[in-house]
C-alpha cells in the first residue's frame, strides 16, 4: 500500500475519530487519491483501545445478499452457541497492536447458517452487529466500523425487494447519532452513488463529507523527490498530485522509459480509454455523444465547471465512467485528473501536451 505523508488529512481523521460517535462519515475523492491508503494510516496510529472493523467490498464479487454476508463476517466455528459477550471476550484477548484492523466482524458458525439460509432475515444481520458493538464498548474498546469501496454492493437487495443499503445505512445511523456506540466510515470515489444514497436513506444532519483529495503542488513535489524523478515540472504538468499516475509513472520507469517517454506512454493510454469509450457511446447514442461532447468541450479552457442539472444525463455517463469528478459538496464536476484533462483535450481535436487554462493549484484537483 503506497501512502505518503498527509499531516492535516490525518488530523482531521483522528479529530472525528476521537469523538463521541454522532454521524456516519463519507470518506470520498477522485479514483486514485489515496482514500485507502489514508484510512489504515490513521487507523495504525490509534490509541489501543480502538478496533476497527474494516471491510473492502473490493475483495470479493456481490451479486446478491449471501455474497454480502461472507465479506462481512467471519465465522468462529464452535460446538456451542455463544453470547455476544463471549464472542468479543474472546476475539478482543489475543490484540497485541495499537489497533486491530479485523476484516469480517466474528460471528458463531450457528448464527450465520441462520442468517445466511434466508436473506429476509436481513434484520437478523444488524441486530447481531448492534450486540456486537455493545459488547465491545462494555468491554472498554472503541469500535469503528469502515466500509471501503461501498458502491460495490449498491445493485444487492434481499428477496423481498427492499434493498439492504437502505437498511444498513438506517442501522449505521441508529449506532452512530440514536446510540452512540461505534463510528462508521463509509469510503468511495462513486459520488453520485454517496448522493442518491443520502437522499434515499434521508441522510440529512446525519451524515458528514471527508474529502481525499489529490494532492497540493508543493506535497506533489516532495513524493516526486522520494520516487527519484527529476523532470519535476513536466511531471506536474501531466499528472500534478494523483498518487496513482506516479505510481503508475514509477512503474514505467523501472521498465526502462526515460520521464518525457513515460509521461507520453501515460498519455496515450487515456487518450485511448476515452477514444473508446467515446467512440462506443457515439454508435449506440448519438444524441447522448453530443451532449457529452458539448460538456468536454467546456474543459479545453478551464479544469472545473458547476454541476449543471440540465446535463444530468450527460454528466451522469461521464461521472459513471471515471472520466469526471462529481464533488457533492461544491456541486462542481472536473476531470479525474490531468491526464485525462490532456486526453480530453486531445480528443476534441484541440491537440497540444501543455497545461494551461483556469485551474486550482492542486494535481488533478
Amino acid at each position: 500500500m503506497v501512502f505518503f505523508n498527509r499531516e492535516k488529512d490525518i488530523k482531521r481523521f483522528k479529530a472525528v475519530l476521537s469523538g463521541e460517535p454522532n454521524l456516519i462519515h463519507f470518506v470520498y475523492g477522485p479514483i486514485n487519491s489515496g482514500k485507502t491508503a489514508l484510512l489504515i494510516k490513521v487507523f495504525d496510529e490509534l490509541p489501543s483501545e480502538y478496533r476497527v472493523f474494516y471491510i473492502n467490498f473490493r475483495a470479493r464479487y456481490i451479486s446478491e445478499f449471501q455474497d454480502l454476508l461472507k465479506v462481512l463476517f467471519e465465522v468462529q466455528f464452535s460446538r456451542r452457541r455463544k453470547k455476544a459477550r463471549e464472542i468479543v471476550k474472546e476475539f478482543f484477548k489475543a490484540g497485541t497492536k495499537a489497533v486491530e484492523r479485523y476484516k469480517g466482524i466474528p460471528i458463531p458458525e450457528k448464527i450465520f447458517d441462520h442468517i445466511f439460509a434466508d436473506s429476509r432475515r436481513v434484520d437478523d444481520v444488524f441486530r447481531y452487529l448492534e450486540d456486537i458493538f455493545e459488547e465491545t464498548v462494555k468491554a472498554g474498546l472503541r469500535p469503528v466500523l469502515v466500509l471501503d469501496e461501498l458502491q460495490l454492493i449498491k445493485e444487492v437487495v434481499n428477496t423481498s425487494g427492499r434493498p439492504v443499503l437502505k437498511g444498513l445505512f438506517n442501522f449505521m445511523v441508529r449506532v452512530t447519532k440514536e446510540l452512540h456506540l461505534c463510528h462508521c466510515l463509509c469510503a468511495t470515489s462513486d459520488c453520485l452513488f454517496i448522493e442518491e444514497i443520502y437522499f434515499d436513506a434521508r441522510l440529512e444532519g446525519r451524515a458528514e463529507y471527508l474529502l481525499v483529495d489529490d494532492l497540493e503542488k508543493e506535497d506533489a513535489l516532495r513524493v516526486y523527490k522520494n520516487f527519484g524523478f527529476k523532470e519535476k515540472d513536466l511531471i506536474w504538468d501531466y499528472v500534478g498530485g494523483k498518487i496513482g499516475d506516479m505510481v503508475r509513472l514509477l512503474e514505467k520507469k523501472k521498465q526502462g522509459y526515460n520521464e518525457q517517454e513515460a509521461l507520453e506512454h501515460l498519455l496515450t493510454e487515456e487518450k485511448a480509454r476515452l477514444t473508446w469509450l467515446l467512440g462506443g457511446l457515439k454508435e449506440e447514442n448519438s444524441l447522448l455523444f453530443d451532449e457529452v461532447e458539448e460538456i468536454l468541450a467546456y474543459f479545453e479552457a478551464n479544469f472545473v465547471m458547476a454541476y449543471d442539472p440540465l446535463k444530468r444525463k450527460a454528466l451522469r455517463f461521464l461521472i459513471a465512467e471515471n472520466v469526471l469528478f462529481y464533488d457533492p459538496l461544491k456541486g462542481e464536476v472536473r476531470p479525474q485528473g490531468k491526464l485525462l484533462w490532456h486526453a480530453i483535450k486531445n480528443f476534441l481535436g484541440n491537440g497540444g501536451s501543455h497545461v494551461s487554462g483556469n485551474q486550482k493549484d492542486r494535481g488533478g484537483a
